[in-house]
């Protein structure tokens, strides 16, 4: 088929479903894990430090794709994944002597983790052990698992159909990491490693769901002093005077600003907690968990003991979402009151330009009625000086009685063209 025909991005798509493959365990192995935050000044560094230990000469890499990458060093292989906001290296090695005797992370060149940039988000150590399907869950069992755990109390049961079980106490070690012992009873290597890879994950997306606690944390007295601000405002709006809107609506326009720059900056860390969350919800049902009487499944302890932090969250989220709303509500409910105060005030302006208007209306009334006397008065003087001068050269006639006859004349003459230069200016 013509490759023109594919959508540009069609085999990076497809290459997606087959990214970051399960790994293939068999026996007992141990498995180390690192989760590292980093910022995008880091990220080069993250791929120069796995670029470094892929030229070690004893070291088998495969090229990067979809942000997956696997190294070999002899039996010890490391997986190497990079996410969003973190990049996740696990080492798998097989297991020998007891549970948690050693770290899988010591077979890596010394000091080579510690080299890369950023800071722990996750730390998973992971032993196994071969139990019988009939010890399963029995008390001598749960007791040897009590003493690797230190008689803390356990969380845990049977996964996937009963073929494996697996334990912890959630309490950091002494290099930090979080315990799981896997108890392998009839677990095929797929199943096996599908289970490894859930337990890494389910710390993971623990973690970085728990990131937006923080904030929360921080956030909830900065939308209860919001709050009060807001109140405050509300309070003042409904007695305001007239010459206040200026003042009002500059407050409102700075809290509004302040509860946007919140949003803007913790709205993205939430988003990503709810997507977390999802995940590891997701993971904690894969596992398809049975209860061992007298024990917390994994999915108990979660929801038990993570509820409150994301309601925490959902709170903060939802309380900072809604304050903004009754925000722009209130920016509307100013804005409305300053309208109608403009429009009353528009409304006597009008009136008062009306009387103005009339009162220059009759002004200019009582101005020509009183130019056309004054006109009219000039005219009958010249029309009079013409008539002296015309008696000058002989005739007798009376001037006077000449000039009152066309009196009327004249007054209305000059009447009729400042009317019609009235309506032409009209």
């Amino acid at each position: 088929m013509d490759p023109e025909r594919f959508h540009p991005q069609y085999r990076e798509l497809h290459a997606e479903l087959l990214a970051r493959p399960f790994p293939v365990v068999s026996g007992q192995v141990m498995v180390s894990h690192r989760a590292i935050l980093f910022t995008p000044a880091e990220a080069a560094e993250h791929r120069a430090a796995v670029a470094a230990l892929a030229d070690f000469p004893e070291v088998v890499a495969t090229p990067e794709e979809q942000g997956f990458q696997l190294l070999r060093l002899g039996a010890v292989e490391l997986r190497i994944e990079r996410h969003t906001e973190f990049t996740t290296f696990t080492v798998f090695s097989p297991q020998v002597g007891m549970p948690f005797a050693e770290s899988a992370m010591n077979l890596l060149p010394e000091g080579w983790l510690d080299a890369i940039p950023g800071r722990i988000l996750a730390a998973v150590e992971i032993a196994s052990e071969l139990v019988a399907v009939a010890d399963a869950g029995t008390a001598a069992t749960m007791e040897r698992v009590l003493e690797l755990f230190d008689q803390e109390r356990l969380v845990g049961g049977w996964v996937v159909e009963r073929v494996a079980s697996v334990w912890s106490h959630f309490r950091q070690d002494e290099n930090g990491a979080t315990r799981f012992l896997v108890q392998i009873h009839r677990l095929t290597s797929g199943r096996y490693g599908r289970l490894l890879q859930r337990l890494v994950e389910i710390e993971n997306y623990r973690m970085a769901a728990m990131l937006g606690l923080p904030v929360a944390r921080e956030l909830l007295p900065q939308i209860e002093e919001l709050e009060a601000r807001h109140v405050a405002l509300v309070e003042r709006i409904g007695v305001m005077h007239e010459g206040d809107e200026r003042e009002l609506l500059g407050d409102l326009t700075n809290l509004s600003l302040e509860t946007e720059r919140l949003q803007a900056r913790c709205g993205s860390r939430f988003s990503m907690t709810e997507s977390y969350a999802r995940i590891l919800s997701a993971r904690v049902r894969e596992l398809n968990e049975e209860q061992v009487p007298g024990y917390q499944t994994l999915g108990e302890f979660f929801d038990r003991r993570l509820a409150q932090a994301w309601h925490t969250c959902e709170r903060a989220e939802a309380e900072l979402g809604a304050l903004s709303a009754r925000l722009q509500s209130t920016t509307g409910l100013l804005r409305t009151r300053v309208d109608v105060s403009l429009q009353s005030q528009n409304h006597l302006l009008l009136a008062s330009v009306d009387r103005r208007a009339a009162a220059q209306l009759k002004l200019q009334h009582n101005v020509e009625g009183l130019s056309v006397v004054v006109l009219t008065y000039y005219l009958a003087n010249l029309f009079k000086i013409v008539m002296e001068g015309i008696k000058g050269t002989g005739l007798h006639f009376d001037s006077s009685l000449a000039v009152a006859l066309l009196l009327p004349l004249l007054a209305y003459g000059v009447w009729r063209a400042v009317r019609n230069a009235r309506n032409e200016n009209h």
